[in-house]
């Protein structure tokens, strides 16, 4: 199996929980791509902000701003771009598809237009429990630019002690892998504080398994899988095995059946996606 990394992602979200009803909406999104996004890429933003566009019209939103940066080194030379932006946070969260999305692709003027229809169980959030923290770093530093080799690690910090596992889902044959427990005997999630600042799957991580730092690596000109992080403030299992043994890797079917199911019953329970894109150099 190719070894697996990620693609940077650096936000700071507030999850809501209360006793709410799980009501079913459904949302539809047109998305104008530019020019340096993928099909793949277009396909999967249209779809998350027709579900974004769905939770906002049922329980409205609010204002955020999100500041990114990131470098690229190559032999000769340096570069680094910033860039703020301006942000909705919906007052729900999208649990699980009741339906299938439904992705329209059509072209204007050699503009790719990717429009997404969707549906699914979602539920209102009322008051924040806790704040997450979470960034990626390519060779030590906060960016979204990885390459073949480039080592990985996401940094992590909570306001509030908790349970964590972090997943990628590679699409390309529809499997998921489970990165962090590194090792879950009896299933258990990661156990944390909300007085330390993490950095999994790095050596830095005492309880980092390896002797090697995790590095990124693809034999495609781009590839793209999904990092899933999932935190909640109460204990939760991974996917087991009929005999009760951690499975550390599934298919994307019984994963997001696990999943799901645990979002319904978990109303602390938070999960932040984000496509990862590989680049040869």
């Amino acid at each position: 199996m190719k070894r697996i990394v990620l693609l940077l992602l650096s936000l700071s979200c507030v999850v809501i929980a209360s006793a709410q009803r799980v009501q079913t909406i459904s949302g539809e999104y047109t998305y104008y791509a530019p020019e340096n996004v993928s099909l793949e890429q277009a396909k999967r933003t249209a779809i998350e902000r027709a579900k974004i566009e769905a939770i906002a019209a049922e329980f409205g939103t609010n204002i955020s701003q999100t500041n990114t940066s990131s470098i690229v080194n190559s032999s000769t030379e340096a570069s680094s771009t910033f860039s703020s932006i301006g942000s909705t946070e919906v007052k729900g969260d999208w649990l699980a598809d009741t339906k299938e999305p439904v992705v329209v692709i059509n072209y204007n003027d050699g503009m790719l237009v990717v429009t997404a229809k969707v549906e699914g169980k979602v539920r209102e959030r009322v008051n924040a429990e806790y704040d997450l923290d979470i960034a990626t770093l390519c060779n030590g530093i906060e960016s979204e630019v990885f390459h073949n080799n480039d080592r990985f690690a996401v940094r992590f910090r909570t306001s509030k002690k908790g349970y964590i596992a972090i997943f990628l889902i590679d699409d390309n044959v529809e499997q998921a892998y489970c990165l962090l427990p590194y090792e879950a005997a009896d299933g258990s999630s990661r156990e944390i504080s909300n007085k330390e600042e993490y950095e999994f799957l790095s050596t830095q991580d005492p309880m980092y398994p390896y002797c090697e730092e995790t590095i990124l690596t693809t034999d495609q000109k781009i590839d793209h899988n999904r990092l899933i992080i999932i935190f909640s403030t109460n204990e939760f299992y991974m996917p087991l095995t009929d005999r009760g043994e951690f499975l550390p890797e599934l298919c994307l079917e019984d994963f997001n059946k696990w999943l799901n199911k645990n979002r319904v019953r978990d109303e602390y329970m938070s999960v932040i996606t984000k496509i990862v894109e590989i680049k040869q150099k």
